[in-house]
C-alpha cells in the first residue's frame, strides 16, 4: 500500500537481523518504517509520505492513557457516492522486495513489508489522533499492564488452514517470535520481551488471547509489537517448527505466493516479477466488507482495481514517469520540488517526519577529540557553532524542522518551556562558540595556538566526518558543517561511505579493537556487545558521524531512552550523561496519568537539550508526489494509515 517504506535517492532502507535493538533505528531510506535509524537524508526520498502502520513511521507514541477503542474513528469527509473502484495504482520503487517471508527476512525489509502490506492487513491500525482502528482485531487494557486483544469473526485463511483464530496468533508468539533458537531468523524478538523474560501470552478463547506486561504501560498499543502485526497460520508454521527448518518455511509455495492470505488484505497477489513489478489484484472476498463498527468508506475497500509496485532503479527514470502519468506516485527529492510544483497533473504532499539528522560525536578512546567530546559544556560550545537555520532552510530548501532536543516540536511531550535552543538566533556564531569552547580545553591535550586547535605537539587538530552518501543535500549539509568548524578552529576532513560499511566499520563495538583493554568488557552495549567508551572502540577511527538519521517516537517516547542513557544499546558513540536518564524513562513509561508524564518527559527532553549527547539539527519531511486524481494523502504525521481507502477521483 501507500507507504513511507521507499527510498533515498536511490538508496534503500533496511532492518538486518541479530540487531533488533540498534536497527529498528537503523537502515537506509529517508522516511524509515519499523527501523528506529535510518541513513540517508530523510528529506531527499522516494517516499510518498504515506507511513506504513507501525510505530516507526507514522505519528509515534504520546505514551497516553489507552486509547479508547470503543469506536472505530470516522476517516473520511468525502462523499461516498464520489468513491468508487476504478484505475490501477502504480507507485515507482527504487529497489525490490527481498522476500514475502514475513517471520523472517521481510520482517526486516521496508520494501518487502510493503508488499506483504499491500495482500494482509495487520491487527490494527492506529490514527493521526492516536485511535486504535480495528482492522483484523481490537485490543483492550483495563490496567495497562494486561492486554487483551480480540479478533474478528469473519477472518479467513486461504488454502486449507480455516479461519483465524487466537490459536494462531499465540502459536505464532510463542513458537517463532519467543522461539529460543530463533529458527526463523525473526529479527524483532525483543519486542516480545521485557527485562530478559519473554511477555506471557495467553489463549482465553476462540478469538481471544491476552498479552500480560510485568509492569504497565501505558502506550503498549502504539508500540510495534501488536500494531500492524501480521501472521501466518498456525497450520503453515506448524510443518516447519519440528525440525526447526526456517528455510523451509521461507521456500514453501504458500510463503512464496501468500496463498495462506484468504480475505485478509484489500489485494490479492496477482504477480510478482522479481527486479520488475508486483502486481496484486482487488481482493473481492476482503474481511472489511462484512466489517462492523467502521466508517462506510471501509465497506468498499479497496478502490483500486490493482495496486502495483514497479522498480524502477533511476531515480531521474522514477520522476520522468511520474510527469507523464506512467506511475501513480513516487518520492519526490528536496532539489526537485519546486518543479514538480509546476507540473499541472502532480500534486506534492509534504508531511512531518519522526526522523531526525543529528552530529554525532565520538566520545569512545579511539575518537581524535574525545576528551573534548565527552564535558557537556564542551558540546555545547559546538552546537552553537553550526547554523542550523542555513541547514534546514538554504540546504534543504525549507523542508526541515529546526531540532533542539530528542523530540518534534510537534510532539505533544515537547515544551518551549525546558528545551535550550542552540545554532539559532543569539544561540549562533563562531565567536560565542570559541568564548564557550576555549575554556573547556584546559586539562584535555588541546588548546588554541592563535586561531586554530592545536594538538600537545602543537599539531593541528584535525577531525574526520565520516557520514553515509546517499544525497547531494548530505553532501552539501557536511562540507557546511566543516566550513563551520573551520572558523572555530578545527580542521574537518570528509569521508563518504556506503551504509553497510559505515555500520560495520565505524558504528559497531569491538573491545578486541581497543589496544588498551583486555579482558571481557565491563557490560554489553546493545547488539554489538560493546562494552563502556573506554573499553570498547569501533573497528575504523571515526570523529564525528551524519548521515545516519534517528526516529524520535512521539507517539512512544520511552523508545528513545537506549539513546541517551550509558547502557544504551544505541549508545555506540559512547556518551555518558550527567543527568539520571535511566530512572527519569522508567518513571515516565510507567506513570498512568497523562499529565504526570507530560512533565517528566519535558524535564527529560529539556536535560538533552541542554546535554548535547550529539548536535540536534532538523527534523524530515516525506516528500510525495502523486498524480493529481489520487485522493487520500494528507500534508500530516500518521497520513497514510487508512491508504486502503484512498482512491481514483473520477471526471
Amino acid at each position: 500500500m501507500p507507504s513511507g517504506n521507499e527510498e533515498s535517492d536511490g538508496v534503500r532502507q533496511v532492518w538486518l537481523p541479530n540487531r533488533r535493538n540498534m536497527l529498528k533505528m537503523l537502515g537506509i531510506g529517508g522516511a524509515a518504517a519499523l527501523a528506529g535509524c535510518s541513513s540517508g537524508d530523510p528529506n531527499d526520498g522516494d517516499s510518498t509520505g504515506t507511513p506504513a502502520q507501525t510505530e516507526d513511521t507514522n505519528t509515534d507514541s504520546t505514551e497516553g492513557d489507552s486509547p479508547d477503542t470503543s469506536e472505530a474513528p470516522q476517516t473520511t469527509t468525502t462523499t461516498e457516492a464520489s468513491r468508487e473502484v476504478s484505475g490501477d495504482y502504480v507507485t515507482g520503487r527504487g529497489t525490490d522486495a527481498v522476500s514475502l517471508n514475513l517471520l523472517g527476512a521481510a520482517a526486516a525489509d521496508g520494501e518487502s513489508g510493503d508488499r506483504i502490506g499491500s495482500i494482509l492487513d495487520g491487527a490494527y491500525g492506529v490514527t493521526p489522533d492516536l485511535e486504535v482502528f480495528p482492522l483484523w482485531a481490537d485490543i483492550s487494557t483495563e490496567d495497562g499492564k494486561t492486554y487483551t486483544v480480540e479478533l474478528r469473526d469473519n477472518l479467513q485463511w486461504g488454502g486449507d488452514y480455516g479461519q483465524m483464530t487466537a490459536e494462531d496468533w499465540v502459536y505464532m508468539i510463542q513458537e517463532v517470535f519467543q522461539a529460543e533458537d530463533n529458527w526463523t531468523g525473526y529479527p524483532n524478538q525483543s519486542d516480545w520481551q521485557r527485562q530478559d523474560e519473554w511477555i506471557p501470552v495467553e489463549q482465553t478463547g476462540e478469538l481471544t488471547f491476552e498479552i500480560q506486561l510485568p509492569q504497565v504501560d501505558p502506550a503498549f498499543p502504539l508500540k510495534p509489537v501488536m500494531w500492524g502485526q501480521t501472521a501466518m497460520p498456525k497450520g503453515l508454521i506448524e510443518k516447519y517448527r519440528g525440525d526447526s527448518d526456517g528455510e523451509g518455511l521461507a521456500q514453501d509455495e504458500d510463503v512464496q505466493t501468500m496463498a495462506y492470505a484468504g480475505n485478509l488484505g484489500p489485494y490479492s497477489l496477482e504477480s510478482w516479477e522479481r527486479e520488475s513489478q508486483f502486481v496484486g489484484t482487488r481482493n473481492e472476498d476482503y474481511y472489511m466488507r462484512e466489517a462492523e463498527n467502521v466508517p462506510e468508506a471501509w465497506q468498499g475497500a479497496p478502490y483500486f482495481n490493482s495496486y502495483t509496485f514497479q522498480v524502477i532503479p533511476e531515480q531521474s527514470t522514477r520522476l520522468s514517469a511520474l510527469r507523464t502519468g506512467e506511475i501513480t506516485s513516487t518520492g519526490i527529492p528536496t532539489t526537485q520540488v519546486q518543479q514538480f510544483e509546476q507540473e499541472e497533473s502532480v500534486e506534492i504532499n509534504v508531511a512531518p517526519q519522526a526522523y531526525m539528522t543529528s552530529m554525532i560525536y565520538n566520545q569512545r578512546v579511539n575518537g581524535n577529540f574525545y576528551e573534548v567530546f565527552r564535558q557537556k559544556e564542551s558540546r555545547q560550545a559546538l552546537a552553537r557553532a553550526v547554523n542550523k537555520e542555513t541547514i534546514a532552510n538554504d540546504i534543504l530548501s525549507g523542508y526541515a524542522t529546526i531540532a533542539h532536543t530528542f523530540q518534534p516540536k510537534f510532539s505533544k511531550w515537547y515544551s518551549d518551556e525546558t528545551v535550550v535552543q542552540t545554532g539559532v538566533g543569539d544561540e549562533y556564531g563562531a565567536e560565542l562558540a570559541r568564548e564557550m569552547l576555549e575554556p573547556t580545553l584546559e586539562g584535555t591535550s588541546y588548546s588554541y595556538d592563535g586561531d586554530r586547535i592545536v594538538d600537545g605537539n602543537g599539531e593541528q587538530v584535525t577531525l574526520n566526518l565520516v557520514y553515509a552518501q546517499g544525497s547531494d543535500t548530505t553532501e552539501d549539509m557536511n562540507r557546511f558543517i566543516a566550513q563551520e568548524y573551520d572558523k572555530i578552529g578545527l580542521n574537518v576532513e570528509l569521508q563518504g561511505l556506503q551504509f553497510n560499511s559505515m555500520l560495520e566499520n565505524y558504528v559497531s563495538n569491538s573491545p578486541s579493537n581497543n589496544p588498551d583493554f583486555s579482558g571481557e568488557p565491563e557490560y554489553a552495549a546493545g547488539p554489538y556487545n560493546g562494552g563502556n567508551r573506554d573499553q570498547s572502540v569501533s573497528p575504523e577511527q571515526w570523529d564525528i558521524m551524519t548521515g545516519i538519521v534517528f526516529n524520535t517516537y512521539p507517539r512512544t517516547p520511552s523508545q528513545t531512552r537506549d539513546f541517551v542513557i550509558k547502557q544504551g544499546g544505541i549508545n555506540y558513540y559512547g556518551y555518558e550523561p550527567e543527568a539520571d536518564f535511566a530512572s527519569l524513562y522508567e518513571e515516565a513509561s510507567t506513570a498512568v496519568d497523562e499529565s504526570t508524564r507530560q512533565e517528566i518527559y519535558a524535564e527529560i527532553f529539556g536535560l538533552e537539550s541542554e546535554e548535547q549527547p550529539f548536535n540536534f539539527l532538523n527534523m524530515g519531511v516525506a516528500i510525495g508526489g502523486y498524480q493529481n486524481n489520487v485522493q487520500g494523502p494528507k500534508p500530516e504525521f500518521g497520513s497514510g494509515w487508512d491508504s486502503n481507502i484512498w482512491y481514483f477521483q473520477q471526471g
